[in-house]
């Protein structure tokens, strides 16, 4: 690649992080449709069709010979200027990296993970819109670095309005009196594809579920409270602000939907 690049020089590309599961992506054709989105939204070309963007994937994990993989599929808008302008007839480049899958130790599941409500609040949709999936995350990258020294794994961001919107790298649910509770995709987040599968399972087993405005002392007040995204699955939060949530552990509302999810990778990866 160039030095040149555009994704290097200005963030400009869009991306998307997958999983292979026995040799299969987990829902491809939702992260596809979700990437096909980003791109029109950057107005970036396409460079490949989705089909041959899927092959790729499939021989880059054969080749590293891995039956369980992280994926991260970049498309930055090709090679530039150092100013803002593209060069003439340069082509978005492709990228493909592959690592081996290694899930959360299980005590971050029993025992709950510790977050924050960051100082720094997430763009709106009317400048950089959370639902296109840019690689320019600099802003999340200094909300998750406040969590770092804090000692925590997350950063909960809060809109201009002061509502809850999302994680650095997560959707966000809270469970009061056994409802399911979770920010709209229209107050301005980036709708996970997991998110999308818990709102299926929320359905499966009975559990209700509402998208709706949260509010950061409604968050804090939450019997539990968990965190959604292709690696981490339905991750609970044990204490926000160094305050517990609920029991101060994993709850049985994010165990349970977890579990399910665990099921549900394997049946749709099934060898």
């Amino acid at each position: 690649m160039s030095v040149f690049d555009r994704g290097i020089l200005l963030g400009d590309g869009v991306y998307e992080t997958l999983r292979v599961h026995h040799g299969r992506i987990f829902r491809w054709r939702e992260h596809r449709d979700r990437l096909l989105s980003s791109l029109a939204a950057a107005g970036i070309k396409p460079p490949y069709p989705p089909a041959v963007l899927e092959a790729a994937i499939t021989s880059l994990v054969g080749a590293n010979q891995l039956q369980g993989a992280r994926i991260r599929l970049t498309i930055t808008r090709g090679e530039g200027d150092p100013g803002f302008d593209p060069m003439p007839g340069k082509e978005p480049n492709t990228i493909l990296a592959a690592s081996p899958w290694h899930a959360l130790p299980q005590e971050c599941y029993q025992g709950g993970v510790d977050a924050i409500i960051a100082s720094r609040r997430q763009t709106g949709s009317d400048n950089l819109d959370p639902a296109l999936k840019s690689i320019s995350r600099i802003h999340l990258v200094l909300a998750r670095l406040e969590a770092t020294r804090k000692a925590a794994q997350e950063a909960i961001l809060l809109g201009s309005d002061g509502k809850v919107r999302e994680g650095t790298a997560s959707n966000v649910f809270l469970v009061k009196r056994g409802e399911l509770k979770t920010p709209s995709a229209q107050s301005g987040i980036l709708a996970g594809v997991t998110r999308a599968a818990v709102f299926e399972l929320s359905t499966q087993t009975g559990i209700p579920c509402t998208e709706c405005s949260i509010a950061p002392e409604t968050l804090a007040e939450a019997d539990e409270i968990f965190l959604t995204n292709t690696s981490w699955g339905a991750l609970p939060v044990g204490n926000l602000d160094g305050k517990p949530v609920g029991s101060g552990r994993g709850g049985p509302v994010a165990l349970m939907l977890g579990q399910k999810l665990t099921e549900l990778v394997e049946r749709e990866c099934a060898p």
